[in-house]
């Protein structure tokens, strides 16, 4: 299988398409461009999106890692060349649940489909592996270099050492083994400790078959008694019950009479403040209240005293009479004396002077009327003669204002008298409208009907365990039937006991045989691994040794013991993994298919010697498979510069 074009819409991958040549592809793109989104990708697209992912250590499943940023849903398309042709597949989001799991494959440029691959298995398909084997053989990223054991790779490593059977799985087979044995013993479950369990009651109901006989006739006198006590009960808590009704009505019509009379209390009080309001609106102070009432008064009082103190200090009538007088003396003398003339003359300019006195003497009377018309006018608000009239005025109103606040008082008092009244009312209609509460509380009612429910509680407890009594007596009551079922209890308890040892036995030989299996296809995936790390290494290390968890050991040239991989530097370490994957990858991937190899940042931790070695094997690799390899260094694309066999990709 070869892959020629992808265009994704996958994370970061809006629509971007990427052309691919057969043989080695170095795709260069610094750190966040993408390159682990195309390699999930590429995987999503053989074998879809594993849905059953859950959040694990930080790690989000990629279902919501690789869920497009602009929103839209996941799809692709990835076209391939393969043995029968050019095959297209597209997958796509129907559901949100379910990211890509619709899928086609076409042939290339048509519409017509290749009916031999669908979603589940067209990874399986073109690869010749499970997702399984392919993420532990040929996707290879940086963070996961190392080979971890699953079923699905066991049956690959059996298919290389046995007859080719790739059903056969050890892990499997022992998993199968232990749990046919948990079954047969563990815990309480399991079926040899539930058997025994079942003998130890039969043993105990055949003990308690007498005691079953003496528990039903003493439970029988004691239900009589307890039915002759529960009638004198009823009786005493039918006659608590009738009284307390005859209490709630009582009180009830008592508390009806209590607001009624509350309700009258208030009428009178509210005609009485109403009667006082229209008293005070009455008065020249209206209902604006003592303060300022006070103020007005006050105000009032200054501006009439000021008024009156204005018009007192007016000229009288006194300055008119002196020239009227001397004028008409002067009149009356002129005929009299030699000055005839002159005091006629002074005589009349005396009177004239009086004639114009006498116009102003009019003005100045009628200012002062106008002051004291101004002042007789602020009394007369208030009904007065003077300003000591205006005080008494003011007395009485401050006493119809404290008339009124008292009726105002008085019907706040009532409100709350009646709202009393009201809610009690209301408490005594409650358990009449509603029903007495005859469970709860200190009544004698309550007491008697507690007293009643306890003791129907334990007539009902004591018919129960009656029945139960009788139910055991029948049931146990048969010793020969007890004895046979205890027989065939003991039979199956042996049996099981003879299955668990053969199922041990079973799984110790399995575990031998798996051993020698192992020892078989150990060696050859170890010194497959073991010529590639020494390549890589550049014949430092010439012996790996695997642990049956598929970890490594590396042994440096001349040395006697192997070290483990975690006591390697991270170069070196990841340079064995590279190397096991490789040999994984030529053990049990398909060579007449041709799985593609993807590596993601693998060579990172590489030097310059090393990781040139790495791309000079990956050509040789490239020779009978496609290699896709992903990196963020320019050095690999600089030693590749002059190769024109190997397709190089800037992101």
């Amino acid at each position: 299988m070869i892959i020629k074009r992808m265009t994704a819409w996958f994370g970061a991958l809006e629509g971007k398409s990427l052309e691919l040549g057969p043989g080695l592809n170095v795709l260069f793109a610094p750190n966040e461009s993408g390159k682990s989104t195309w390699c999930a990708f590429l995987r999503a697209m053989l074998y879809g999106v594993d849905t059953s992912q859950r959040l694990k250590q930080g790690q989000q499943p990629d279902k919501v890692k690789y869920r497009p940023w602009s929103g839209s849903p996941m799809s692709g398309s990835m076209d391939i060349d393969t043995a029968d042709g050019p095959v297209t597949l597209r997958r796509w989001t129907e559901r949100s649940a379910q990211p890509m799991q619709a899928f086609s494959a076409t042939v290339t440029g048509t519409d017509a489909p290749v009916r031999s691959l669908t979603a589940d298995d067209a990874g399986r398909a073109l690869t010749g592996a499970p997702r399984e084997v392919f993420e532990r053989s040929a996707f290879i990223h940086q963070s996961g270099l190392g080979v971890t054991p699953d079923p699905e790779l066991e049956k690959r490593f059996a298919a290389i050492v046995s007859a080719g059977d790739e059903e056969q799985s050890y892990t499997e087979a022992d998993k199968r083994l232990r749990s046919w044995l948990r079954r047969r013993r563990s815990g309480k479950k399991g079926a040899i400790p539930e058997t025994e369990g079942q003998i130890a009651r039969v043993r105990d109901e055949l003990a308690r078959t007498e005691e079953a006989v003496r528990a039903v006739e003493r439970l029988e006198q004691e239900l009589a008694q307890a039915q002759t006590a529960q009638a004198e009960l009823v009786k005493r808590m039918e006659t608590a019950r009738a009284e307390a009704r005859k209490k709630a009505l009582s009180e009830l019509s008592t508390a009806r009479a209590d607001v009624a009379a509350r309700e009258e209390a208030l009428r009178q009080a509210e005609q009485d403040a109403s009667q006082a309001v229209d008293e005070l609106k009455a008065t020249p102070f209206g209902v604006m209240g003592p303060d300022r009432a006070q103020q007005q008064v006050r105000a009032d009082i200054e501006a009439a005293d000021g008024l009156a103190a204005q018009a007192d200090k007016l000229p009288g009538r006194r300055p008119i009479l002196i020239p009227l007088v001397l004028g008409a003396l002067l009149l009356i003398a002129a005929p009299f004396t030699a000055l005839t003339v002159a005091l006629l003359i002074g005589g009349a300019a005396l009177l004239a002077l009086t004639v114009g006195l006498y116009f102003w003497w009019r003005t100045v009377e009628e200012r002062r009327d106008g002051l004291l018309d101004k002042r007789m006018a602020i009394l007369d608000k208030y009904g007065a003669q003077d300003t000591n009239g205006v005080t008494a005025a003011l007395e009485a109103y401050e006493a119809q204002c404290r008339t009124a606040k008292d009726a105002t008082a008085r019907v706040k008092a009532a409100q709350a008298l009646l709202e009393d009244a009201r809610r009690r009312q209301k408490q005594a209609e409650a358990p009449v409208l509603n029903g007495l509460d005859f469970v709860n509380g200190d009544s004698e009612a309550a007491r008697a009907s507690r007293a009643v429910s306890d003791g129907q509680a334990r007539l009902d407890r004591l018919r129960e365990q009656r029945a139960v009594a009788q139910g055991q007596m029948k049931a146990v009551g048969d010793p020969v039937v007890l004895r046979s079922e205890l027989e065939e209890l003991e039979s199956r308890r042996k049996a099981l006991l003879e299955q668990e040892s053969a199922l041990a036995l079973a799984a110790e030989t399995m575990e031998q045989a798996d051993l020698g299996l192992r020892e078989k296809f150990s060696p050859v995936l170890a010194q497959r691994a073991a010529a590639l790390f020494g390549q890589l290494t550049v014949g430092r290390y010439d012996e790996i040794t695997l642990a049956r968890d598929l970890s490594a050991k590396a042994r440096l040239a001349g040395e006697a013991v192997g070290w483990e991989a975690d006591y390697l530097s991270q170069g070196a370490r990841d340079q064995l993994y590279l190397a096991l994957r490789l040999a994984v990858c030529e053990l049990v991937l398909p060579e007449a298919l041709a799985c593609p190899i993807i590596l993601d940042d693998a060579l990172m931790a590489f030097d310059q010697t090393r990781m040139e070695r790495a791309l000079d094997l990956l050509k040789a690799v490239a020779e009978k498979r496609q290699v896709l390899l992903f990196t963020c260094h320019e050095r690999e694309m600089e030693y590749l510069a002059g190769d024109p066999a190997v397709t190089k990709i800037t992101l």
